[in-house]
């Protein structure tokens, strides 16, 4: 089976007032930041990360889709959840995202 020679990563940072959303490229062996961190809802973040994503033309549409959706999803369980979760129940809610979670209350 093919195996991809990257991966998307979701990075979080998960604040009482706002979102932190960034999303890194991982390879086997190295680590880079493809986009910076846009602050949500201070930022239209998602559509700035859409945006990011669309000039990177070797991206898939389905790698995209794939980590917009996740970013989705985490907007829309913080705008829930913001007061009353921990870092240990959004890590659980989110075990099969590859996500690095920054909390500060």
């Amino acid at each position: 089976m093919f195996k991809k020679p990257f991966q998307l990563k979701l990075k979080v940072i998960w604040f009482k007032d706002f979102l932190g959303l960034g999303i890194d490229l991982v390879l086997p062996k190295q680590q880079y930041s493809l986009t910076p961190y846009y602050f949500w809802p201070k930022t239209e973040a998602w559509e700035q990360l859409k945006l990011e994503l669309d000039s990177r033309l070797w991206l898939n549409e389905e790698e995209k889709a794939k980590i917009l959706q996740v970013a989705g999803n985490v907007m829309n369980h913080w705008l829930l959840n913001r007061k009353t979760k921990t870092a240990q129940e959004f890590r659980k809610d989110f075990q099969g995202v590859e996500t690095q979670i920054v909390f500060n209350k």
